[in-house]
């Protein structure tokens, strides 16, 4: 936690110094940092301060960022009746603001709130158009992560051949974007358990909370992550 400390504190210095104008980025900076670190709870309440402060800034992207951020911190919690709820307004944000990562990332937040919902046919659509398209952006990372998604819905079902795929997937995207190697190492560790049919729905969800995790932290090894 120390890292996530020490980035904090500058956070909560440079709002100090910043004018009245630059609060609501920093707050969402704030609960990007406490949501990499696990304090979801904290990073809720980050936002929920910060979304006024983005309404008076007239800010679409930032107002887009707090209600995006609040929709993934809620999945987090399990409180997915809350996130739906919020889901039509950070879709509507997107299609403003017209960059289609923006959609694509909206379409997985989705896929998460449908599968914490038990509507898993809709989570799981969601889940592949999702990976489809952030592959065709070059996108692989992000890709893989809602593989895993998947790879979490495929092993709740039993289907185990089906997580030998994606993570095969997985790992040669990997490969060819050059993540780095504790990442990968952590993914060749679950792709092992798949192909010995060890592989649980929980491992998967350590292995996404990791993989999401150290994808701002090389150092982070999946033993310290998971």
């Amino acid at each position: 936690m120390r890292q996530w400390d020490e980035a904090l504190a500058l956070l909560d210095r440079a709002r100090a110094a910043a004018p009245p104008t630059a609060a609501g980025r920093i707050l969402l900076n704030r609960a990007l940092t406490l949501e990499q670190a696990g304090e979801s709870e904290a990073a809720l309440a980050a936002l929920h301060e910060a979304a006024p402060l983005a309404a008076e800034a007239d800010d679409p992207r930032l107002a887009w960022g707090v209600r995006f951020n609040l929709i993934s911190n809620l999945c987090h919690l399990g409180r997915y009746g809350e996130a739906a709820e919020l889901l039509p307004e950070v879709r509507r944000l997107a299609v403003e603001l017209g960059n289609e990562l923006d959609l694509i990332r909206v379409l997985w937040l989705a896929g998460r709130v449908a599968a914490g919902q038990g509507r898993r046919k809709e989570a799981r659509a969601g889940f592949d158009q999702a990976r489809s398209d952030f592959a065709s952006h070059g996108n692989g990372y992000d890709a893989a992560l809602v593989a895993l998604e998947l790879a979490v819905l495929e092993l709740e079902d039993g289907h185990t051949a089906a997580v030998r795929g994606l993570t095969q997937e997985m790992v040669g995207v990997f490969r060819a974007q050059g993540v780095h190697r504790e990442a990968l190492a952590a993914l060749r560790l679950f792709g092992q358990a798949a192909e010995h049919e060890t592989a649980t729905a929980e491992l998967a969800r350590r292995l996404l909370a990791y993989l999401e995790r150290a994808r701002h932290d090389r150092r982070l090894r999946f033993a310290d992550g998971g």
